[in-house]
């Protein structure tokens, strides 16, 4: 199991989450408190070592904002928090028509919102229909219909089955666990999310303040992720 270090918004953070973390993301969605915008990110791009690391996050209006801040950012890894599977295919399709042997090709991953109500069937539907055209889901908490910011933990036996509903429609697809992810929830139940989970995405858990982390916290939070069960 890996980690992403979401939200950041100060160069020291960056290089503190790039130094023990495996992914770094930088949230455009003006509803979070950790906001940033275009030219922000692009600033604290310029101190990353590897720009590999990087995810930029948003909630696009349309396929067209959605290109525009992938250009803007030159990031190859999406979190998106909006567009539908057909958008999805076909900016992938147009990244593979456009790029070259020497571009990375472009991953993304759509966050679905997962909610105390647990994987219904139009909930497994979405799951399935993301997973057939997506690199990675990241599930989050959902409350009215905004997915992530609400630092609260998906029970472990609903996250469970949602992992499993999309596995089982695409066995490479890659799987993030968000939601108040802290230490605590960590220690308690990382053998279970090890055997399942590829990633764990952090934000909350890790800070003093929104946008502001905490670089102890950072790297026991890293830490716990690589210890051997």
């Amino acid at each position: 199991m890996k980690v992403k270090i979401c939200g950041i918004t100060r160069p020291e953070d960056v290089n503190k989450s790039e130094s023990c973390a495996d992914l770094v993301g930088f949230i455009n969605i003006e509803r979070s408190k950790r906001f940033l915008k275009i030219n922000q990110i692009n600033e604290l791009l310029a101190s990353m070592k590897n720009k590999k690391m990087a995810v930029l996050v948003i909630e696009p209006e349309d396929l067209e904002d959605a290109i525009m801040k992938i250009k803007k950012t030159g990031i190859k890894t999406v979190q998106l928090h909006s567009l539908s599977r057909s958008q999805i295919r076909y900016l992938k399709w147009i990244d593979s028509y456009k790029k070259h042997g020497f571009d990375d090709e472009l991953q993304v991953i759509r966050a679905v919102g997962i909610s105390d109500g647990g994987v219904t069937e139009d909930k497994a539907r979405e799951i399935k229909e993301f997973a057939e055209v997506c690199d990675a889901l990241l599930l989050d908490y959902e409350v009215k219909g905004r997915i992530g910011g609400t630092g609260k933990q998906i029970p472990l036996d609903i996250a469970l089955k949602a992992a499993e509903t999309a596995k089982n429609v695409n066995n490479t697809i890659k799987i993030f666990l968000a939601g108040g992810m802290n230490a605590e929830r960590l220690k308690n139940e990382k053998n279970v999310l090890d055997n399942i989970f590829d990633y764990v995405d952090v934000n909350s858990g890790v800070e003093d303040l929104p946008g502001v982390k905490n670089p102890d916290k950072i790297e026991y939070l890293c830490e716990l992720v690589t210890v051997e069960n």
